[in-house]
């Protein structure tokens, strides 16, 4: 059985909360930064596909899609109408910039007898969800270093 001091046990609590702490507070850094984010996909016929980047201002989305007729809309956060492609038959190739920051709604639908074959890029950020798991990592990181004090004191 392996023996550690008092003092050692309370050193690795402390790394190991702090760590823990470090890497939560980075990644809730790291999500508020867009990415550029591509999506490759295949209606079907009288299908439709949505998509949501959070974007900020000035960041661009672009919408390639081919093979049948489509209508394709962005919405920007405000529910405002900023494209609106109708019966788009052959090639489609747009680029939307963002104007306000917030989530966009891309939707593509596919109204021909044809697969449509769509290539989409945007800048989006971390959803929501991603800051419920970063929280977790923050008090985990509490959790440990007071955890360590405890020991610590029962000394």
């Amino acid at each position: 059985m392996v023996v550690i001091s008092k003092r050692l046990s309370l050193i690795i609590f402390f790394v190991a909360g702090f760590i823990f702490i470090g890497i939560g507070i980075a990644s809730i850094i790291d999500s508020n930064i867009p990415r550029f984010v591509e999506i490759t996909e295949m209606i079907k016929p009288n299908q439709s596909g949505i998509f949501t980047p959070d974007m900020n201002s000035g960041n661009i989305a672009n919408i390639y899609a081919n093979g049948s007729e489509s209508t394709v809309l962005v919405i920007d956060p405000n529910n405002k109408l900023i494209m609106n492609k109708t019966r788009n038959i052959g090639v489609l190739n747009e680029t939307v910039t963002s104007e306000v920051n917030g989530k966009y709604k891309i939707q593509v639908i596919n109204e021909g007898e044809d697969v449509l074959n769509l290539n989409l890029g945007a800048f989006s950020k971390a959803s929501p969800l991603a800051f419920s798991g970063q929280m977790m990592l923050i008090i985990t990181g509490i959790v440990v270093v007071g955890i360590g004090i405890r020991t610590r004191m029962q000394s």
